[in-house]
């Protein structure tokens, strides 16, 4: 994700005719790798006019606009109205009316024709527009407030009075609306209406970590915006307003905060709630909601549900330009994605929360999980229980040094949230990578020994001829324990045996387009100059990431002949797009044969390609099942090994057709 410093400097490059030489290979090269690509994905755009229920319910003249519906004009007729279609007129009647016959009809006649001449009246006089959005929220607001004859509140979700919620949900959103362009909106602002002279305060009534009005940015209305490129989007109906409400952060006060993603916004519902006192006006305050905190909101010792949108605020956070492209030069150019790459929050950091950290795969970005969190956060016990993170990782260079580099990255965050290692949350991680990012979470939990090194070269790396602060770089790459906060991982389609797309010609393809760091390259060459020259081959040294995954590569016999220890657990999932038998089973990258494991906790089948079962359903179903198990069965050593599991929706195809 593009969040701390600045993503621009990944494309701040010079491109000049030097430059452009190696724009062929790359397109030779996107070619070859179509399939494991993760494209760059545009989540929202602005609609040419805000979304709103009400129009399509609401009847329309050429001449005269937005006109009551028969519902409402069935009210007038049904208590004698016969005067002209005149809003001011059938106003008049509808406060004549006896507020103890046929209540929330009247109610919702009276908010409807407020609504319209507030529609009517916005632009030309915004204060009265403002005054009568007011009134007629209020009178909705009774509608649901007051019980009926058998004490019982009226659901806002209920299709039947569901008109009415929509009424008072657009009511406030005009209100919201018109104060913002007079006023501004924020959570230490209140809004003056300069006719009457009530005031109306914005209040959070029950602040979390989440939700704090000090660190409140810039507000915009989720109706403004239509969601693109996600399979669901998941909403509520209720009473309310889904708000967008951009964070403000600052690590010198919040140390967490410089893990934060640069635009992180909050969903948020605004609810304009109404006291009855025994005076005239009753006083009445907006009230700001975190979907995520809360179900609904206590109105007279009923709770009602809020309408919610979690979904939107997720994709206009996404639909953020500085993050296209970041998978494609995190592959070519690891040495500018470097200034980017570390572990990113989209979410305030929260020690009552399980991390559950997620690793992408080869040329791919955290984009590629976000149709997964999407549904994943929208599960109340998910969300209530976990935060999710991200590690956005150059994915061209040699999976060892980006394995050292998450270690290095999930001990400083350690430190920054936890240095006293007194947190339980963070001992109880979950680590979730896809390909590649497989490897690494695999990485997490093992110890290397000399192994890795002897792969390189049989010479100590005390005797390397080099200075010392060089032979603790080598070690910190090629010597590693496990992290004890990782209590489970999550494989998915992972290369345990190497990748079809780790052959010959890519390697050569990609080590001769990709730009190492010079730290990479430095480190690399002084262990390779130093080796038996017997011995000695740089064409077969691993630089890149696919020389990493090559089925001869040291790295994964390590990683594969090495399980996970008793007290973490260790699930994977293997993706299936064509195939005959499960010698034949492929993703299109990753064979069966290859992402099969015989040592682990479970094992699970997903009908899909290699790239898109990051996105499939089966797999975010897999993810929380998993996810939920780990909050009632906390690895304590031993853990049984689980026969492979195949449901009859998850076994793969009996042909060789794509999907």
């Amino acid at each position: 994700m593009a969040g701390r410093g600045c993503p621009g400097v990944v494309f701040g490059m010079h491109t000049g005719p030097k430059r452009l030489a190696w724009l062929l290979p790359v397109l030779l090269l996107g070619c070859a790798l179509v399939s494991s690509g993760c494209a760059t994905t545009n989540f929202v755009r602005v609609r040419p006019h805000p979304q709103n229920p009400l129009t399509a319910r609401l009847n329309y003249s050429v001449f005269s606009g937005l006109q009551p519906t028969d519902r409402t004009l069935q009210f007038l007729e049904s208590t004698g109205y016969r005067g002209q279609r005149d809003i001011r007129g059938m106003l008049l009647h509808c406060r004549r009316q006896s507020s103890d016959s046929d209540a929330f009809s009247r109610g919702h006649a009276l908010a409807e024709l407020q609504y319209l001449a507030a529609e009517a009246t916005q632009h030309r006089d915004p204060s009265l527009a403002m005054e009568l959005a007011f009134d007629a929220a209020g009178d909705a607001w009774s509608c649901f407030a007051r019980p009926d004859s058998a004490g019982m509140h009226t659901d806002p979700s209920d299709p039947v009075t569901r008109d009415t919620a929509e009424l008072y949900n657009a009511s406030v959103e005009l209100l919201l609306r018109l104060a913002q362009k007079q006023q501004g909106l924020s959570a230490e602002r209140t809004i003056q209406l300069s006719i009457t002279g009530r005031s109306v305060p914005l209040k959070i009534p029950f602040p979390s970590v989440l939700m704090d009005g000090s660190q409140f940015g810039a507000i915009d209305f989720v109706s403004d915006y239509e969601v693109r490129n996600l399979r669901n989007r998941h909403t509520r109906a209720g009473l309310g307003v889904p708000l967008i409400i951009a964070r403000r952060s600052d690590p010198a006060a919040d140390p967490p905060a410089a893990y934060y993603t640069q635009g992180m916004s909050l969903a948020a519902t605004a609810v304009l709630r109404f006291e009855e006192t025994s005076a005239d006006e009753s006083p009445a305050s907006i009230e700001l909601y975190d979907p995520g905190e809360s179900d609904g909101l206590i109105v007279n010792d009923a709770l009602l549900p809020l309408e919610t949108d979690t979904s939107t605020p997720l994709a206009r956070f996404l639909s953020n330009p500085d993050l296209s492209l970041l998978d494609t030069w995190g592959l070519i150019r690891p040495d500018l994605a470097e200034h980017v790459e570390g572990l990113y929050m989209v979410q305030p950091y929260d020690p009552d929360r399980i991390p559950v950290l997620m690793v992408h795969g080869f040329w791919s970005s955290p984009l590629t999980w976000m149709e997964m969190f999407n549904d994943l956060q929208a599960d109340p016990e998910i969300r209530r229980r976990y935060q999710f993170w991200f590690y956005l990782y150059p994915t061209g260079e040699s999976v060892a040094f980006a394995a050292a580099r998450l270690r290095d990255e999930l001990q400083a965050v350690r430190q920054v949230c936890d240095s006293e290692h007194a947190n339980s949350k963070f001992d109880q991680m979950v680590v979730v990578g896809h390909s590649m990012g497989g490897v690494l979470s695999h990485m997490l939990t093992i110890d290397s020994g000399d192994v890795l090194w002897n792969s390189v070269s049989r010479r100590p790396v005390e005797q390397l001829r080099t200075s010392s602060e060089k032979q603790v770089e080598i070690r910190r790459v090629f010597f590693f324990k496990r992290n004890p906060a990782v209590g489970r991982i999550v494989t998915i389609a992972s290369p345990w045996e190497g990748s079809s797309l780790a052959n010959q010609f890519t390697r050569q393809l990609l080590g001769s387009v990709i730009w190492l760091p010079n730290r990479t390259l430095e480190l690399s060459r002084i262990a390779f100059d130093q080796t038996d020259p017997r011995s000695a081959d740089w064409s077969s040294f691993p630089r890149t990431s696919l020389d990493s995954l090559s089925s001869r590569s040291p790295l994964l016999r390590l990683v594969r002949e090495t399980s996970v220890p008793d007290d973490v657990c260790h699930h994977n999932i293997i993706a299936i797009r064509r195939g005959r038998d499960p010698e034949t089973w492929t993703d299109g990258v990753v064979s069966w044969n290859s992402a099969h494991r015989s040592d682990v906790s479970s094992e699970t089948l997903i009908r899909a390609g290699h790239s898109q079962v990051v996105r499939h359903p089966d797999t975010a179903r897999e993810i929380r099942r998993i996810l939920l198990q780990h909050l009632v069965e906390q690895p304590r050593g031993g853990v049984p090994v689980i026969p492979v599991r195949h449901s009859d929706d998850q076994r793969p195809p009996a042909d060789d057709a794509d999907e």
